[in-house]
C-alpha cells in the first residue's frame, strides 16, 4: 500500500509540490554503509548497509533534485552565520565502516555530494566490533539450536533452528540490550557470546563489510569532501551511562580522532539518537566536550533556529528503498500525515 502511494504522489508530481514548499528546511539523511552483496544475509537482514545500486539511484536522485550540502553548512545556518540554498540536504554515515570509503565514496564523488561520517573510536582503531555487529555475527555463526537469555523480566527462550528465527533472536536480545544501564547491557551480551560459543576472532570475519575503516584512512577522508566526527568511544547510548562514563566516550572519541586527523572534530552523533537515547545532562556535556553540534535520529526536517545539539535525521536504510520513497521522504509529505495521524490518535 505504502510503495503504491509512494509510487503515485512520485508519478503526479506531489512529491515534488512538497519539496518547493519545504525548500527551506534542510533535511539531514543518515546512513550506515554500503555494500556490493546483495541483500539476503543475516549479517544484513536490516539493510542497515544499502546495496550499491540502490545507494547509486539514490545519490542520482538527491543530485539531480536537491542541493547536497556539508553538515556544517547546516550548522552554520543553525548559527546564523551562513546561508542555505532551497531543498537543502546534508549526508552522514554512523559508526566508521570502510565500506563508505571504498562502496559510498566513489557514488558520493561522482555526484558530488560531501557527507560526514561519526566514527566510533574504539571499533576504527582498536578494531573492537560494534555490539550490534558482534550479536548478529555470533548469531550467524553459532552451531546452537537455541538460546535462554536472563532478562529482567525472566528467562527469554529463544529457538535459533534456521536464519528466520536467528533473525528474531537478533532483533529480541538487541531491543533487550538498548533498553539495560550500559554496564548490564556489556554484562548480558558476554554471557550470550559465552552461550553462543563463538570466539570474537571468529565473529569478527564473519562478514566482510563489518570491517572498520582504517585510522590511517581518516586523514585522507576530508580530501574526497567527507569530514568525520565522532559517535562516541564505545557507542553506547549516553543516557544509559554514568556522568564519568559519558564525559569518556565524548572526549576520548574526540581526541583520538582530531590526532588522527590533524584537525578539529566538530560534529557528533548520538549513537541510536532515538528520543530518550539523549537529554538535557548528556547534552550539556556535549557541549562542555567541545563540539559544535549533534545529530539524532528523530525524523524530522530542521527548522530555523533549532537546536543544533538535537538535530533531526533520516534514517532511510533498508534495502527495499525505491527511488519514490526516498523523495517522498525528503519532500516532507510522509511526516506530515505521520503527525496528523498521532494527533488524530489522541
Amino acid at each position: 500500500m505504502k510503495k503504491a502511494l509512494h509510487t503515485l504522489t512520485y508519478t503526479l508530481g506531489v512529491d515534488r509540490l512538497f519539496a518547493h514548499v519545504n525548500r527551506h528546511r534542510p533535511v539531514v539523511l543518515a546512513f550506515h554503509g554500503v555494500t556490493r552483496e546483495p541483500s539476503g544475509r543475516i549479517y544484513n537482514h536490516e539493510g542497515k548497509h544499502l546495496y550499491q545500486p540502490i545507494f547509486e539511484r539514490l545519490a542520482a536522485h538527491l543530485a539531480g533534485r536537491h542541493h547536497p550540502v556539508p553538515l556544517s553548512r547546516v550548522v552554520g545556518w543553525l548559527e546564523g552565520k551562513a546561508d542555505l540554498p532551497p531543498r537543502a540536504v546534508a549526508v552522514t554515515f554512523d559508526d566508521g565502516y570502510r565500506n563508505v570509503l571504498t562502496c559510498a565514496g566513489p557514488v558520493l564523488r561522482a555526484h558530488g555530494i560531501p557527507a560526514t561520517v561519526y566514527v566510533v573510536t574504539d571499533f576504527v582503531f582498536d578494531g573492537r566490533m560494534l555490539w550490534t555487529d558482534r550479536l548478529v555475527a555470533a548469531l550467524g555463526m553459532t552451531e546452537r539450536q537455541s538460546i535462554t537469555v536472563d532478562a529482567p523480566s525472566g528467562p527469554l527462550h529463544l529457538p535459533l533452528a534456521d536464519t528466520t528465527a536467528r533473525i528474531e533472536a537478533d532483533r529480541r536480545i538487541r531491543a533487550l540490550c538498548k533498553s539495560l544501564a550500559d554496564e548490564a547491557r556489556v554484562a548480558l551480551l558476554d554471557d550470550v557470546h559465552e552461550r553462543l560459543g563463538v570466539g570474537d576472532d571468529a565473529v569478527a570475519t564473519a562478514w566482510e563489510d563489518h570491517q572498520p575503516l582504517r585510522p590511517e584512512e581518516l586523514r585522507a577522508l576530508p580530501e574526497l569532501g567527507i569530514d568525520v566526527g565522532s559517535h562516541t568511544a564505545s557507542h553506547a547510548i549516553l543516557s544509559r551511562c554514568a556522568p564519568r562514563a559519558i564525559d569518556r566516550e565524548l572526549q576520548e572519541s574526540k581526541q583520538t580522532i582530531e590526532a588522527a586527523c590533524g584537525c578539529p572534530c566538530a560534529h557528533f552523533g548520538y549513537p541510536n539518537g532515538a528520543p530518550g537515547d539523549f537529554d538535557q545532562t548528556t547534552r550539556e556535556r556535549v557541549i562542555a566536550a567541545g563540539y559544535r553540534s549533534a545529530t539524532t535520529t528523530v525524523r524530522e526536517r530542521v527548522a530555523s533556529g533549532a537546536d543544533r545539539y538535537t538535530i533531526p535525521r533520516y534514517i532511510l536504510t533498508h534495502n527495499a528503498v525505491t527511488v519514490s520513497e526516498f523523495s517522498a521522504e525528503l519532500s516532507g509529505y510522509p511526516t506530515l500525515l505521520r503527525t496528523l495521524r498521532h494527533r488524530a490518535g489522541q
